[in-house]
């Protein structure tokens, strides 16, 4: 098995490289690769700060390709020949909890915080999170003989991402579907690595393959309307800021697939494309900015 033990604790453009240079050795010669941070930190998500220099120089149009790097590493580790497992523990936030639903599996210690928290700072998920919600609520649609629409099984997903809800353990996390059933819970933070290491080699063995890239249908614009709607009630009521009103609508804009008719069939690059443009232009926004600042 190939192991990263990384400094996750917040994603860099280094962090990234680190991350594909892994996937590629495994790929070479090993049965899987184990994705872990041997602190208390999972990752809390990516580094500002580390992006700081490109966007002084080169504004929100700087960010963009450093963005592209980080989504185009979320699809590598999900399409990789060989099953990648997140090891996770303590906090898995923003950046942190993308890297791991990308994985093929998670194996967590019970007590991890995991979540999409970058409304938070005035910005929406934009290394796939948004997406996985869009995916994952079309897969449920599909597996599901109750009829429902795309959209029934959306609703929890972007109520998460927009009011940045932490699960404050893994059975929470499952609940809110960071993690699903097939992944492994463990009492014990010292199991964390013997058990995914154990994981990896049995999926390898059962004849692991990657999942086919294919499309899937989303809400679309009627998605949007509806829940900006009830968004709109909330502001209009005094409970979300007009700022934080527009974060909610720049998500259903993403989780919904943007402005195509209800079902249409998109891919995950298409809304990594729309995540992508409502990241970079809300770093051009004051009030995100003070937000970031603050």
């Amino acid at each position: 098995i190939a192991s990263i033990t990384a400094k996750l604790h917040l994603i860099s453009p280094l962090v990234t490289e680190g991350l594909l240079k892994a996937v590629e050795i495994a790929e070479a010669g090993y049965k899987g690769l184990v994705v872990w941070s041997p602190d208390d930190v999972f990752s809390a998500g990516a580094n500002l700060e580390s992006l700081m220099p490109v966007f002084m120089k080169l504004g929100s149009k700087g960010i963009a390709p450093e963005e592209k790097k980080l989504q185009d590493a979320m699809l590598r580790i999900r399409y990789a020949n060989v099953p990648v497992v997140a090891a996770m523990r303590g906090l898995a936030l923003g950046g942190g909890c993308e890297l791991a639903v990308h994985c093929a599996r998670r194996v967590a210690h019970v007590e991890s915080y995991v979540g999409l928290v970058e409304v938070g700072v005035g910005l929406v998920p934009g290394a796939g999170g948004l997406t996985y919600i869009a995916r994952r609520a079309a897969e449920m649609a599909a597996a599901g003989n109750s009829g429902a629409d795309v959209f029934t099984f959306l609703k929890d997903g972007f109520l998460s991402a927009a009011t940045a809800k932490v699960a404050t353990s893994a059975h929470e996390a499952k609940k809110i579907g960071y993690l699903l059933d097939s992944d492994v819970i463990v009492p014990n933070k010292d199991e964390l690595l013997h058990v995914a290491t154990a994981q990896v080699k049995g999926m390898f063995e059962s004849g692991y393959r990657p999942p086919h890239k294919a499309l899937f249908p989303v809400a679309g614009r009627s998605g949007i309307a509806s829940i900006k709607g009830q968004v709109a009630n909330m502001r209009d009521g005094g409970f979300v800021s007009a700022h934080d009103y527009h974060l909610a609508s720049l998500i259903a804009d993403v989780v919904c697939g943007g402005e195509v008719e209800a079902g249409s069939l998109v891919t995950e690059e298409y809304l990594m494309a729309l995540e992508r443009k409502h990241f970079c232009a809300l770093l051009d926004n004051p009030k995100t900015q003070e937000r970031i600042m603050g």
